[in-house]
């Protein structure tokens, strides 16, 4: 299967949905970069962690990151794609993944389920999620994106101070070259 997108979550593509330190009204808003700890992992020799503008203790937020994919093959066949998702976080990260494709106009047309997953809740671990996905490819125009739906909550008070979170993501899509 030939590498049809490799890609990080990062400011641009995700939005922070859901923060319970966020004040009232200020949300969606973009995720924003943070410095990992001297521990945190790199995925593929990447360190680019991001969380919400807000930063406590104990915080839950929910992130969207949408991959776009690109315009799909015009085919009367069921195109096979295979993703994987490598993720860290410094505390525990729910993961939820689907594949939408999208028509001309921007109305997602069909939605289509590829994986879910949850890390170990350690901070120095890469855990991986995957799915397989058949695509109706068969209308001109039609695009593809991978919206990956992320929970983590933030480690709690380290002495004095605040102890905010980290997550990064890196996707990887693979998909059957058709000539």
């Amino acid at each position: 299967m030939a590498l049809t997108l490799q890609a990080y979550t990062t400011p641009t593509n995700t939005v922070v949905t859901a923060d319970t330190a966020a004040p009232p009204g200020t949300l969606p808003t973009p995720a924003v970069p943070t410095t990992p700890s001297i521990l945190s992992p790199m995925i593929d020799g990447s360190d680019a962690y991001i969380w919400s503008p807000n930063t406590t203790s104990n915080q839950t937020v929910k992130f969207e990151t949408t991959f776009d994919i690109g315009t799909l093959p015009i085919l009367s066949l069921d195109l096979p794609i295979s993703v994987y998702f490598a993720y860290a976080a410094n505390e525990i990260a729910s993961v939820t993944a689907s594949l939408e494709i999208v028509n001309l106009l921007g109305i997602v047309v069909a939605t289509i389920p590829l994986f879910t997953g949850s890390n170990s809740g350690s901070f120095q671990d890469v855990a991986i999620a995957s799915g397989d996905a058949l695509v109706a490819a068969g209308l001109l125009g039609n695009t593809g994106r991978i919206v990956v739906d992320t929970t983590v909550t933030s480690p709690s008070v380290i002495g004095y101070s605040t102890n905010p979170g980290t997550y990064l993501g890196e996707i990887t899509v693979r998909s059957l070259s058709i000539v």
